[in-house]
């Protein structure tokens, strides 16, 4: 339990941006400037207390110039948006009204509407039948608890997106969320990297699965505490509270023996995205940008992305740059790859290091290609990834890139070994080897977004 409290918190310590709490606070303090702005920004998400708050301030000239038309229309989309005191405050406000201003209102409204939000933002919640599929795990690669973790007692939770290729087999684990973080997340991608799922038609889309794994030194009474974490972090969600809202939905997505899929995560991911949790909001925009519980969306999917990314969310930010580098980029769209990576990587963020590794060895954009900044990045996560092929792939595409093409063979040599225990396609692997070999460098994508 004391693990899982600890992923609460960690959870909180989100990027200084709007949410409820923030907005909250300022208001208390007085700080009506800031209130104001911080209600405005998640009202336009369709946040139903913050659409009333913004009202409340706006008929009472509280941060911003005091406009009854303005307070009846954000009422009105607050008692839409199911919030009942923004009805009331309306009815109030109804009266005083000049004539004309409820046309006005209705403009003002018009681009908040639940109308408006569902054709910009919200995503269409869908049964996810395929990730009931493509998604379950055929063989785990059994994990030794840590000696140093078990002796001591400590505890953990990781939430591990991965992605399931066709045949099956599973690519470029990310790591979400750890606590306590630096124990336990270099075993799981070593673990994530052996498991296997269900092989689908060849040549179908690879599916991104999420995966909680938990650590329990005393597991008999795993389920127990399981079942009683699960009970409150649903009341806390039920009762408002961001962060609960995207636990309770990490929870439902990712741990398998709750029998829910993404689907039934994503409406308590969207509550929390809009009270501003960037975490969430990421997760709302992977959900829209894969078709994970929802209709595949792009262009709703780029705009939570963005608004998490800008917010410094590193994982939105590594998914934007993959986004970019999706089939053959072109110099624009790589170069805005490194942008979001570069930013991760600023950040520590492991993905961030690793992509920009791979983007730096390899990219065909020239003025781009660093591969000794690519190497030193990399030795930064190694690691974390002495299990994954990958890491020898970027190292070869570096030393290739650099004329050292004798050790560029050693590496992807020690690639095709280690892909060939973990059932990888070796196709590609051995055409980036039969270069080296000729003593000509790979230039491409070696992460197959």
């Amino acid at each position: 339990m004391r693990a899982l409290l600890l992923l609460v918190a960690a959870l909180l310590c989100a990027p200084a941006r709007a949410d409820l709490f923030t907005a909250q606070l300022a208001y208390r303090r007085a700080d009506y400037e800031r209130a104001f702005k911080d209600y405005r920004e998640l009202a336009e998400l369709g946040q139903p207390l913050a659409q009333y708050n913004l009202a409340v301030m706006y008929a009472k000239g509280q941060g911003v110039r005091q406009s009854e038309i303005n307070a009846y229309a954000w009422a009105s989309l607050a008692a839409q948006s199911g919030e009942p005191r923004g009805n009331t405050l309306a009815d109030e406000l109804r009266p005083g009204l000049a004539p004309g201003s409820e046309k006005i209102a209705e403009d003002i409204r018009a681009p908040f509407s639940r109308a408006a939000l569902d054709a910009r933002l919200m995503p269409k919640v869908e049964d996810d039948k395929d990730a009931r599929t493509s998604c379950r795990a055929l063989k785990h690669f059994d994990l030794a608890y840590l000696r140093d973790a078990e002796r001591n007692g400590v505890r953990g939770n990781v939430f591990v997106e991965l992605v399931v290729m066709p045949d099956g087999s599973t690519r470029n684990p990310r790591i979400l969320y750890a606590v306590p973080p630096g124990v336990f997340e270099p075993g799981v991608r070593t673990m994530v990297l052996h498991m296997r799922y269900k092989p689908r038609e060849p040549g179908t889309r690879p599916a991104h699965c999420p995966v909680m794994f938990r650590f329990l030194v005393d597991r008999s009474a795993g389920d127990y505490q399981l079942q009683t974490f699960v009970g409150a972090t649903r009341k806390k969600a039920e009762a408002g509270d961001a962060e609960a809202e995207f636990l309770y939905g990490m929870l439902l997505d990712g741990l398998p023996q709750l029998g829910h899929t993404r689907s039934d995560a994503l409406p308590w991911f969207l509550k929390a995205a809009q009270g501003g949790s960037r975490n969430a909001q990421y997760m709302v925009g992977s959900s829209l940008l894969f078709g994970m519980g929802c209709r595949c969306e792009e262009n709703k999917a780029e705009l939570w992305l963005r608004r998490a990314a800008e917010a410094d969310q590193s994982n939105a930010q590594v998914t934007l740059a993959a986004y970019a580098l999706r089939g053959t980029p072109n110099a624009a769209n790589t170069k805005l790859a490194g942008v979001w990576l570069e930013r991760a990587a600023a950040s520590g963020d492991h993905d961030g290091m690793y992509y920009l590794a791979a983007l730096l060895a390899a990219t065909p954009v020239e003025v781009m290609r660093d591969p000794k900044r690519a190497l030193s990045l990399l030795e930064k996560v190694s690691a974390d990834l002495s299990g994954d092929p990958t890491m020898f792939e970027i190292r070869a595409a570096a030393r290739a890139a650099s004329g050292e093409f004798q050790d560029a063979v050693s590496s992807e040599r020690r690639a095709i070994a280690m892909a060939t225990r973990l059932k990888w396609d070796l196709a590609p692997l051995n055409e980036r080897l039969a270069r080296y070999e000729s003593r000509r460098p790979w230039y491409g994508n070696l992460l197959g977004l």
